[in-house]
């Protein structure tokens, strides 16, 4: 019976509640720490220190955010938390060891260590922390307000808390999202499936959604990333979190808060709606480019991502330079195939004239322009033989005469001439 009345009693004050994100979800808010190949930088609600990453924090992997505090997965495996502790959730057990996977609800916290096994520490009223003894090692963890799930490594799923049975018709699962009082699984072949409360249609699957790639639950709505890239939400739409932004375009991760949305575009930037009442869909002016994200509550965290690689200067990150060598900041290809002009250019393709376009790409000697170098164009260059001035265009090396070197290019070019 006192379970019944404190589950009555959460119910009530649900709208001052915040659901636990993804077990990959980031959490900090007015302080930044250097942290793996960027920064930890979190902005948000900070009554109790959640966002005030500390000094020392080292290299981190992953994050997860809680109501009122914030976990980290550092880069050697080992786990950080601070924020709040009323019920222990930032004690980490000393025998913990190395971890994979981290996951905040409302006042536990919940790690998957590298062998597969389970720790949970925290609040404790409804169980969520009491391991069942069949549960054997998982691949995934996520934690809601009271509840705790996980993906065994058959692809099963296991709950334990205050949590409603998971559909028997599941399959096998590849990942898992914890909501204020609902889940969500991806499948193994991208589709997705909810159970739980269902107060906003947060457990209704669009008929048309089609396979995706990742999975975030909200307070009571639900977040998916599509296979081509798109985001795609439904569920409570109050503060319109399930509102994608008409120019938002294709993504990489997504996080759902309790009631706002986030997310990383494809090219590291990042975009939030949804309530911002404590400033969480804003982020810092000087964030920049961002390799993860998570959001808790009212807070939201990011990896800023390293500085990217240019090796040539030229202002093309080498991942979409198509010359990364050698400056090239136009990124001309005269031929598209993809190989900047300047790289071909230096791997020995001809540029009689050094205009760094590539012969390939011109007939210099079609001097009357009629797709044919011929007796024309020869008589042409005969006739302007001697010192040349800037628009003769029998010079075609532009060395200031046309002579041999002129006539030698215009016999090797000989016959048809179709760019």
């Amino acid at each position: 019976m006192k379970k019944i009345l404190t589950r009555t009693k959460l119910a009530l004050t649900r709208p001052r509640l915040v659901a636990a994100c993804l077990a990959t979800s980031v959490a900090v808010a007015a302080g930044s720490s250097a942290c793996g190949d960027g920064i930890v930088t979190a902005w948000g609600y900070n009554t109790e220190g959640q966002c005030n990453t500390p000094v020392d924090s080292g290299a981190c992997l992953r994050a997860a955010a809680g109501y009122g505090h914030t976990v980290v997965l550092r880069i050697d495996g080992t786990v950080r938390t601070w924020g709040s502790n009323d019920n222990g959730q930032c004690n980490v057990p000393v025998d913990l060891g190395t971890c994979s996977r981290i996951a905040a609800g409302w006042f536990h916290t919940v790690a998957l260590r590298t062998d597969g096994v389970v720790r949970c520490w925290g609040y404790n009223y409804f169980d969520q922390c009491s391991m069942p003894t069949d549960l054997g090692p998982c691949l995934s963890i996520a934690a809601g307000v009271s509840h705790t799930v996980a993906i065994r490594v058959d692809g099963t799923v296991k709950g334990w808390g205050l949590i409603s049975p998971a559909p028997v018709d599941l399959g096998t699962c590849s990942s898992i999202a914890s909501g204020y009082d609902h889940n969500v699984v991806l499948r193994v072949d991208g589709t997705v499936r909810a159970w739980g409360s269902n107060s906003g249609g947060q457990c209704n699957i669009p008929a048309d959604l089609g396979s995706c790639l990742s999975i975030a639950a909200g307070g009571s709505h639900t977040v998916v990333l599509q296979s081509n890239g798109t985001v795609r939400a439904w569920g409570d739409n109050s503060f319109q979190q399930c509102n994608m932004p008409a120019d938002l375009g294709t993504c990489s991760q997504i996080a759902a808060g309790y009631l706002h949305t986030a997310v990383l575009q494809t090219n590291g930037s990042y975009r939030a709606w949804g309530r911002n009442d404590y400033g969480q869909c804003t982020p810092p002016a000087d964030l920049g480019l961002c390799s993860s994200i998570a959001t808790g509550v009212r807070h939201t965290v990011a990896l800023s991502a390293p500085p990217p690689i240019d090796t040539d200067g030229d202002g093309w990150p080498d991942s979409t330079d198509n010359c990364q060598t050698i400056a090239n900041p136009t990124q001309a290809d005269c031929n598209n195939d993809g190989v900047g002009d300047v790289c071909e250019i230096a791997a020995g393709t001809p540029d009689f004239n050094h205009d760094t376009i590539p012969d390939t790409c011109q007939c210099l000697a079609d001097l009357f322009v009629d797709h044919q170098v011929n007796g024309a164009d020869l008589g042409a260059l005969l006739s302007q033989w001697g010192p040349a001035n800037a628009n003769t265009a029998s010079d075609m090396n532009r060395d200031g005469k046309v002579d041999g070197a002129d006539l030698g290019h215009l016999l090797a070019s000989w016959g048809p001439c179709t760019n």
